[in-house]
């Protein structure tokens, strides 16, 4: 195991440790979304947010065993879940918070380039490409309902 020392590997491990906590309440705000979903909505919308909930949660134990890598220690806190109902406000809370990782992401892979931690860009990369299907499939579910 390699064991880094510089200041913007502490930084990175900070980082990942936020990206760490928002997946960890992402994959709970999927979830708790797929439980108390109804109406006309709930056939597509369930199966939908249990599957992105999987996906949240292969993101986390990447970024838990990366940051345990590189000489941290993983968070075991998520972040806050938000108590919605109403399947547009589901939406679009998911909506904006895809569109705050996909932010987060691309500043850790500025900070991967620093440390010379290409694996770790390229697996941002594509988890910067899971999380834009995802917003994309939200903003479709958004349009097509008329939500």
């Amino acid at each position: 195991m390699q064991t880094y020392q510089t200041n913007e590997v502490e930084t990175l491990i900070e980082g990942l440790n936020e990206d760490l906590s928002a997946e960890y309440g992402a994959m709970i705000q999927y979830l708790y979304n797929a439980s108390v979903v109804s109406g006309l909505s709930r056939r597509i919308l369930k199966p939908f947010f249990e599957e992105e909930a999987q996906d949240e949660m292969r993101h986390a134990l990447y970024l838990s065993e990366k940051i345990n890598y590189l000489g941290g220690q993983p968070s075991v806190r998520p972040k806050a879940v938000k108590h919605v109902t109403g399947v547009r406000e589901m939406l679009q809370h998911t909506l904006q918070e895809e569109i705050d990782t996909i932010d987060r992401y691309k500043k850790r892979i500025d900070q991967a380039e620093q440390v010379g931690d290409i694996a770790l860009k390229v697996q941002l990369e594509d988890m910067i490409s899971d999380e834009t299907r995802h917003k994309e499939e939200i903003e479709r579910l958004l349009k097509e309902n008329n939500l």
